[in-house]
């Protein structure tokens, strides 16, 4: 006689092999937000690539991924080989290898040899992100910021050296790369970093700390440093490649230590001092910070919104399917109307956001292969940067709401992977900008050239483009009164009234007209997709306002710094 013991293991069994195989194939909106931003012809050009991705994640990575990020799995810091020689090494086990063959044997790099396909390596990232970070996709977005540095900045001979060894599809035979901007007393406030670059030796040798060091096992570095008689501020930062060897040993620095983190803990990050360490300058070292945010930083936020997406859909998957085997008070939760609700708010986050997403790499695609004005590259850097805040914002709140699914369940890291997509969602929350960052450069960009106006202008245009039946229409004109008050918004916030606390209203507001109208071209595309069409209306009911209002002013009672 079966007891009920049995028959709550046999459900989560049961659940285990309910999962998909293959995440591409599970993934139908995927294919046609794809067969959208990369035409049907190139969609079936690369459907069963993306579809032997899809198999590996779902089967392979999934479990790899949770192997790199067992304690005992960890990376350690090993400075000294057995005869003693310094090579600050990082130690990885072998899972984290294992998952890098899978990973970069897709080509999700070697892409970028030939401009205009970051929206299909977006579609891969994304698939990769929904077993967590794995250690792997810091390094990805890192390596890619190096390689479009290259690629425009770079002389023929640096283009030559480098560009082959990182775009190899081979892992074992690969460059990779990290980029160090972050100093202990500045963090955000970039221009108080104090690296020094003295010209000699036919480059430049870095002098100083950095104190934020992710992908510290990387062969090339990106760093800023500041050569000598620079100016203060960002003004004065160069861009730098600096090998990790140099003629066979080990350049002029050390790491200090490796960071303990609370997610993307396979992936190693660590302190490290520059004593003398050989660089090369790459691009002007007068737009050295300008173009670390255009190239670098703007790279590295739509791979952190991707990663972002990924992970939402990871955790809806993960709730839904559970949801159907679990059983509680004689029925599946699934049927209970509150966990409904929470499925269909998770649901409409992932389709939301790898909208949103793609919609924004489709536009870098465009403007690489075919050029695009400076009111084209304006809205675009909006967007990149709304997008990163918001998706961030979103995974965490996902990444909690199936975590209550699963009730304690959930907070078990061998039960499920939404532990590690939630300690992975709180530092992708961090990097590339934290949101007041990207607030703030959001009405900098605003206020010196009208950028806000550009994004408006673009959506507008956009939803003027659409055909859609009179069922929809509701829908489109939402997104038009959304998309009038926040310009009414950036009005009144240029007029003085509200502060920077009505800029983060406005972003937000911003941020969801991105992912709304890039659902909306998506719906014109494909008509009869109800997901998509109950999507879009859950996300403006949610989200999207009709009317923006500056917060009230800050009680005097609870300003300052003293004690409660």
């Amino acid at each position: 006689m079966t007891t009920e013991i049995e028959r709550g293991r046999e459900a989560l069994l049961a659940w285990e092999a309910s999962k998909p195989s293959n995440y591409f194939t599970w993934d139908g909106n995927l294919s046609r937000v794809l067969e959208l931003r990369l035409g049907a012809e190139r969609f079936r050009e690369e459907r069963v690539r993306l579809s032997e991705a899809g198999e590996a994640v779902a089967t392979r990575l999934r479990h790899l991924a949770v192997q790199t990020n067992h304690d005992a799995n960890l990376p350690r810091l090993e400075r000294y080989d057995g005869l003693g020689v310094r090579h600050e090494q990082v130690v990885f086990h072998p899972s984290y290898h294992d998952a890098g063959r899978l990973i970069w044997q897709t080509g999700v790099l070697s892409d970028y040899a030939k401009p205009g396909n970051e929206t299909l390596q977006m579609a891969l990232l994304y698939l990769f992100a929904q077993v967590g970070e794995s250690g792997h996709l810091c390094p990805l977005a890192c390596t890619a910021g190096m390689i479009k540095s290259i690629q425009e900045l770079g002389t023929d001979e640096q283009k030559k050296k480098y560009l082959p060894g990182l775009y190899e599809r081979d892992y074992d035979k690969r460059l990779h790369a990290s980029q160090f901007l972050t100093e202990v007393q500045g963090g955000s406030d970039v221009g108080l970093n104090a690296v020094v670059a003295r010209a000699e030796d036919g480059g430049y040798r870095l002098y100083g700390e950095k104190w934020f060091c992710s992908v510290i096992d990387a062969q090339l570095f990106l760093m800023t440093a500041r050569p000598e008689g620079a100016p203060s501020g960002t003004r004065g930062l160069g861009l730098f490649i600096t090998p990790r060897n140099v003629d066979g040993a080990t350049n002029r620095f050390t790491v200090r230590r490796l960071k303990q983190k609370l997610g993307t803990r396979a992936m190693a990050s660590g302190e490290a001092d520059f004593e003398g360490a050989w660089a090369e300058p790459i691009g002007p070292l007068d737009r050295g910070f300008k173009n670390v945010v255009s190239i670098v930083l703007n790279t590295s936020r739509l791979y952190n919104a991707v990663c972002c997406s990924g992970a939402i859909t990871g955790a809806y998957r993960e709730a839904a399917t559970f949801a159907q085997h679990r059983r509680a008070f004689g029925e599946a939760i699934a049927s209970f109307p509150l966990i409904g609700q929470a499925l269909a708010e998770l649901r409409a986050e992932a389709l939301a956001s790898i909208s949103g997403c793609l919609r924004i790499a489709a536009q870098s695609d465009r403007m690489l292969t075919s050029g695009a004005t400076d009111e084209e590259r304006l809205a675009w850097r909006v967007a990149v940067n709304v997008n990163k805040y918001w998706t961030a914002v979103r995974n965490t709140a996902s990444a909690q709401r199936a975590i209550e699914i699963f009730g304690g369940n959930g907070t078990i890291e061998t039960f499920s992977p939404l532990v590690q997509l939630y300690r992975d969602a709180m530092v992708l929350e961090s990097w590339e900008g934290t949101h007041n960052v990207l607030v703030q450069q959001v009405l900098r960009d605003s206020a010196r050239y009208g950028a806000h106006l550009a994004f408006q202008k673009e959506l507008r245009e956009s939803l003027k483009k659409l055909v859609l039946g009179p069922e929809d229409r509701p829908l489109v004109e939402r997104a038009e009164q959304g998309l009038a008050a926040l310009g009414r918004g950036f009005e009144r916030l240029g007029a003085g009234d509200g502060d920077q606390r009505f800029g983060r209203v406005l972003v937000d507001q911003a941020a969801v007209l991105v992912q709304v109208v890039a659902m909306l071209e998506e719906l014109a595309a494909h008509p009869a997709d109800a997901q998509k069409r109950a999507a879009i209306a859950l996300t403006s009911d949610r989200f999207l306002k009709g009317e923006l209002h500056a917060p009230a002013a800050l009680p005097a009672a609870l300003l300052g710094t003293s004690g409660l």
